[in-house]
This record gives structure tokens, sequence and C-alpha cells, in this order.
């Protein structure tokens, strides 16, 4: 079986950290979901996020991100699809009433297990740059002689596993300060900033420019 030369394999793993440790729309959006709802919402969003990261893996593996690369107008649209629904996500959480904590789980307008899970593969599926950026990033650590196949799908699931490890500990973390926030003047002001946090990253996201 042909499989990556160690060192190429271990400088893969160490820029993928990297860039896993600098926050961007998920991470953002997994931390606000973690100190609104808890860890356990986290982990739902988590599974949302990393389902939308393997669908962009499967594309990278399949060749698809340099044609993707190639749309230009149209990935640019998508780009602001994603980030118009971080804003959007962002107004809600803003404007969200105060909950009261003493009344059961069920009347306290907790989100959906199945809401989350589609909100967080949307944030994470409808940023066709980072399908560019996996395009041009995979390349470098690939041993020209050796089938890229192999490599490419090692590359992959390692990024995916990296990838889940690291998000999931930035939104359990934030979860963990959930149960602290319960008074009605601090779940207000956790909303503010959950929502000024949101839209501030989709914001982010429409103006940035590789």
């Amino acid at each position: 079986m042909t499989c990556l030369p160690l060192d190429l394999y271990l400088g893969f793993i160490a820029a993928t950290l990297i860039l896993c440790v600098m926050p961007g729309p998920v991470v953002t959006w997994l931390v606000a979901v973690g100190v609104r709802e808890g860890p356990q919402a986290a982990l739902t969003g988590l599974a949302g996020t990393t389902a939308a990261l393997t669908t962009h893996m499967i594309l990278t593996v399949a060749g698809l991100a340099p044609l993707l690369a190639l749309l230009g107008p149209w990935a640019e649209a998508l780009k602001l699809v994603g980030a118009v629904y971080l804003v959007w996500l962002g107004v809600q959480a803003f404007r969200a009433p105060y909950e009261d904590p003493h009344l059961p789980k069920a009347g306290r307008g907790q989100t959906a297990a199945r809401v989350l899970f589609r909100r967080g593969y949307l944030i994470s599926v409808t940023n066709p740059k980072t399908l560019v950026f996996y395009a041009a990033f995979f390349p470098q650590f690939i041993d020209p002689a050796a089938p890229s196949g192999p490599q490419l799908v090692l590359l992959a699931v390692t990024f995916i596993v990296v990838s889940t490890l690291s998000d999931g500990a930035f939104g359990l973390a934030a979860g963990r300060l959930a149960p602290y926030l319960k008074g009605e003047r601090a779940q207000m002001l956790r909303n503010k900033i959950t929502g000024g946090v949101l839209v501030a990253a989709g914001i982010g996201l429409a103006l940035s420019r590789r």
C-alpha cells in the first residue's frame, strides 16, 4: 500500500492544526451555539459542520476543486449566500427574547437538533473559497513519486479528524459557560454578544478576498 512519507504527513498535521486554531465562521458559530445552548447543542452543530467538511473533502479528492475555482462570479455568489445566512443567524440571536430557565426544556425555545445540524452544514458548505484553498493546500504534501489518489484520501481523512477535534474543543469549552449565564440580564447580554459576533463573522466572510 502506498502511503505518504512520514515527514510530509507530520508536516501536514502541523499545518492543519495551525489552520484550525485560527477561528473562522464555523468556529465562531459553534462557540456562539455552545454559549447559548450548551455543549450538547455545540456537538450537534459540529456534526453538521463536519458533514459539510466531508462534502468538501469528497469534492477535493474527486478533483472538482480546481473546476470550482474557475467558476468566478458564481463561486463568489455562493460565498455571499453563506455570509448572508450567517448575518441572518446573528440578527436572530440578537433579537432573541429572554428564555426562562425554570420552564421545562421544551418550553424554552431550545433549537431542535435537526435545525442545528442544518445550520452547521449550510454555514460550512456555502463557502467555496475553502475548496479553492484545499486545491492549493493539499498538493504541497503529495509525494510526486507515488500515486496521488491514496495520498489525497489520507490527507482528507486526517484533515476531517483534526478539524473536528479542534472545532469541537472550541464548542465544548464555550458550552461550559452556559450554566453560569442563566439570569435575564446575563442571558440578554449573551444574546447581544452572540448576535454581534455572528453578524461580524458574516460581514467578514462577505468582504474577504483571497
